[in-house]
């Protein structure tokens, strides 16, 4: 079954929200991508300064001042690519204001999960889909679980188990922990990723109750097991 609660967040779940005010990206020094332009737009400047000043110019002074517009060029440049680069990563102003308010209520919604049995679903990096999961709930519903956060929680062992919860903020919906208070739980089953005609029939509602039942999941997981190759490829990232 599933049951949601609230409670104050801990320290640990506030520093993942205010990663998301600050996300981090691959570093870029602004200075790498001048030298990438900048050393081509010297050699340019310096070879069309010789073919129009030739003997008028001590050829030091025709490489100094190659290397001063050129350096200034490719110096102004790198700065405006950074400032693009700084901006594309800087959360959406929306993004901003629903985590500025989960910080300020401190609380965090909590989703503990209690399953009997769980079938895996393969990523299908192609569609941009992350692993999901099939979970046969104590009350005998059968929930899909699409939170990518899950298969961070299944590297760090804490999912999936017989008993788990999900912590999220309140506004902004995001998952800040992921915690088994139960036993672990192999997967019954592991199958290929789904099909569009069974993601069109689940609909996009995360965590959506599944309209069949879990004997049904098994016999879709049985007609669509795991590829020797998908097989192989998991074991290698293990």
């Amino acid at each position: 079954m599933k049951t949601s609660t609230t409670r104050p967040a801990t320290a640990e779940e506030r520093a993942r929200l205010e990663e998301y005010l600050k996300p981090t990206r691959p570093a870029t020094p602004f200075w790498i991508a001048a030298v990438m332009v900048g050393v081509p737009a010297v050699f340019g400047l310096f070879v069309a300064l010789n073919l129009l000043l030739g003997g008028a110019v001590p050829a030091v002074l025709r490489l100094a001042l190659a290397v001063a517009i050129g350096g200034a060029g490719a110096w102004y440049w790198g700065k405006r690519q950074t400032a693009r680069y700084e901006e594309a990563f800087r959360p959406a102003p929306e993004i901003c204001a629903v985590v500025e308010q989960d910080l300020a209520s401190g609380t965090v919604s909590v989703a503990r999960f209690e399953i009997e049995a769980i079938v895996k679903v393969a990523p299908d990096r192609a569609r941009f889909v992350r692993t999901t999961w099939f979970a046969k709930l104590a009350d005998g519903s059968v929930a899909l679980l699409v939170a990518p956060d899950l298969e961070d929680a299944e590297l760090g062992g804490d999912f999936p188990a017989t008993s788990f919860e999900v912590a999220t903020g309140e506004a902004s919906h995001f998952v800040v922990s992921v915690t088994r208070t139960g036993e672990k739980l192999a997967p019954a089953k592991v199958r290929m990723p789904l099909s569009d005609g069974e993601w069109e029939e689940l609909g996009d509602e995360a965590d959506a109750p599944v309209p069949y039942g879990w004997e049904e999941v098994l016999a879709r997981a049985a007609q669509n097991p795991l590829s020797r190759k998908e097989r192989e490829k998991a074991a290698g990232g293990a």
